[in-house]
């Protein structure tokens, strides 16, 4: 008898949280189906910040870099990294993504996207981190990158 093991590369390269928020609804399903709804964004993310490795360390190391006239501090630095990940993401996909997204939408600090005009909250089904990125993945294929405790800085998309 042979043994199979299955390990991609988000398994290797991120820290990941299913069910973050702790739904009723997604508290049933197996780490497996979990990880089988997440698909291949997870996968995504991970080549995406491994491309982008040296602007990733450079921004949480906090240096600083001279930008035409002056400095730029860590925050600008790690907003240049978030939209690098972004592109890197999009260029993987192959299909748009954070590139063509004319989604409005943003989580709250929990990672939770309210609904509105009758339609129930989103919870997210998994949460991936890498170094200050923070990545959520919804039912649908929405995904959520942001930098970690900046909801604002968030880039929404879909990737179905």
């Amino acid at each position: 008898m042979e043994n199979v093991f299955k390990l991609r590369a988000s398994d290797v390269v991120l820290d990941k949280v299913y069910n973050p928020l702790k739904s009723d609804f997604y508290g049933k399903l197996t780490p497996d189906q979990l990880d089988e709804w997440c698909g291949i964004i997870p996968d995504f993310f991970a080549s995406a910040v491994m491309a982008c490795e040296p602007d990733i360390t450079k921004a949480d190391n906090n240096e600083k870099t001279d930008i035409v006239s002056g400095d730029m501090d860590s925050f600008d630095l790690r907003l240049i990294a978030l939209n690098k990940v972004a592109l890197a993401m999009d260029d993987e996909y192959g299909y748009g993504g954070f590139g063509s997204s004319v989604i409005k939408t943003k989580p709250n600090i929990l990672g939770r996207i309210i609904g509105n005009d009758g339609e129930e909250d989103l919870d997210p089904l998994g949460e991936f981190h890498y170094k200050f990125l923070q990545l959520f993945v919804y039912e649908y294929g929405m995904v959520a990158l942001r930098i970690f405790g900046k909801p604002d800085t968030v880039k929404f998309a879909r990737f179905d």
